[in-house]
């Protein structure tokens, strides 16, 4: 039987029926209850995409982390970058954007253009960690994440406003200021997910400073940069190189982002 949402007839067959206003009534509810899932299903048809731009760290001649007879950091984030973006292009309502596709160098700034470029509604940018100097290397473990601290988004938001005069830099210099919340969001989204698959033991919390966060600039997206592990450290470094481990990864991030899309406005 094919249904229609379109107005029915106004012939009105013989026999008993509700008159005048009760059959209006009737009509109209049962019309609601059959046109509400295909509005709802074109509603979902017609939503933009939840666009995520993903930056692999470092690249070309920047190496990254280079560990003795270990992998290079640069590799290990575009192989999670690949595994991420295949996991989330499985979900209908939403895009990705890798900001580098293979090795090659990609400036801080053109990284962040990647993002504001594409519209991004999340910016995650991928590394790998190393004990610092003056530590014994190896000891460390655990990943971290970093948003940007209120210092640096107050110097954007207020460089947004100066840039466009009148109602449109004031709306500029909001948003930037709503991205940084959203950030820290998304961050504990990130963290959460991180916890439950590779062990709270290894949570290093979110933070602020500590790291190069420039990448974070000018994205106009809530934006993370995620350290997921400690290269001179075998027991992360085994999870960071194998298949195995960059899965269990890729499906804890994945899983953040879709936490993440589901509460952010849109």
């Amino acid at each position: 039987m094919r249904t229609s949402c379109e107005r029915p007839s106004r012939e009105r067959p013989s026999g008993a029926r509700p008159s005048g206003l009760a059959a209006s009534l009737v009509l109209a509810s049962a019309l609601a209850l059959v046109c509400a899932p295909a509005a709802a299903a074109r509603a979902s048809a017609e939503a933009p995409p939840f666009v995520v731009a993903l930056d692999p760290g470092h690249g070309g001649s920047n190496l990254g982390t280079v560990v003795e007879g270990g992998p290079l950091e640069k590799d290990v984030t575009l192989a999670l970058a690949r595994r991420l973006g295949a996991r989330l292009e499985t979900a209908p309502d939403i895009r990705v954007v890798i900001c580098r596709g293979k090795d090659v160098l990609v400036p801080i700034r053109a990284r962040s253009r990647c993002a504001a470029d594409a519209r991004a509604d999340l910016f995650l940018s991928l590394h790998a960690n190393a004990t610092p100097a003056g530590v014994t290397p190896g000891s460390q473990r655990g990943f971290e994440l970093y948003v940007l601290p209120p210092d640096d988004v107050e110097d954007d938001a207020t460089l947004a406003a100066l840039a466009t005069t009148g109602p449109a830099g004031l709306w500029a210099s909001h948003t930037i200021r709503a991205a940084a919340l959203r950030s820290v969001a998304a961050a504990r989204a990130l963290d959460r997910r991180l916890r439950e698959a590779l062990g709270a033991h290894l949570a290093r919390g979110v933070r602020q400073s500590g790291a190069s966060l420039d990448v974070l600039r000018g994205t106009r997206a809530p934006s993370v940069l995620v350290e997921l592990g400690f290269l001179d450290s075998a027991l992360d470094r085994a999870i960071l190189v194998s298949a195995a481990g960059q899965d269990r990864v890729a499906a804890a991030l994945a899983e953040a982002v879709l936490d993440f899309r589901g509460a952010a406005p849109r």
